[in-house]
């Protein structure tokens, strides 16, 4: 899996996390490539749906060929506006932490290269003002139940985004064992931001 934080001019700040199929290697290549891609493509100023799409449709063909699949969770935050905009591609759920109150968003498309190529995903735009949170989490860190992680989120009281990627990745290892590849992407909308992969 590959976590990237960037800066894509007209889409704002954006934090990306790819978690190719399976693990190890392969699945790292996979998951690289695609974060290579999204970020030239956000960087040289193509709009994110439009982004997506090509890249779903290359997916497609590279799975046709016998590559595996990538999970997408893009996060673009318009400072000025105020706004989040979420795009998953089969990702594990994202959390938004405002004012104590912690809200769950899931993925409306299946992994990149599985979805189909037709339509666009629907982006998910959400309000937000300084103080809030935004957590990006691969599938392997919540385990079969996420409340745990809802849970410390909301009684959240900190400062630091690393200090909250870090407790969020040593509770999981407590739940899960280390089961499965972790990485977490905390943003904390004053400006703060931190990516931690495991």
């Amino acid at each position: 899996m590959t976590l990237h934080t960037l800066s894509s001019g007209s889409q704002g700040n954006c934090l990306l996390l790819s978690d190719g199929m399976g693990s190890g290697e392969a699945a790292h290549r996979e998951a690289a490539m695609t974060v290579r891609l999204l970020r030239q493509f956000l960087q040289a100023g193509i709009e994110p749906l439009p982004a997506l799409k090509t890249l779903n449709t290359a997916a497609m063909l590279r799975c046709q060929g016998g590559a595996g699949f990538t999970t997408i969770d893009l996060a673009c935050l318009d400072r000025a506006e105020g706004v989040l905009t979420l795009y998953k591609y089969g990702a594990a759920p994202s959390y938004i932490k405002r004012q104590g109150a912690v809200a769950r968003y899931r993925a409306q498309a299946l992994p990149a290269g599985l979805e189909s190529a037709d339509g666009d995903v629907p982006p998910q735009r959400i309000a937000v003002s300084p103080g809030s949170w935004l957590v990006q989490v691969s599938d392997g860190v919540a385990g079969d139940d996420d409340q745990w992680l809802q849970d410390l989120l909301a009684g959240w009281d900190g400062t630091s985004p690393r200090a909250l990627a870090q407790e969020l990745l040593r509770q999981s290892w407590q739940r899960t064992g280390g089961a499965d590849d972790c990485a977490v992407s905390v943003l904390a909308m004053d400006g703060r931001e931190d990516a931690r992969p495991v």
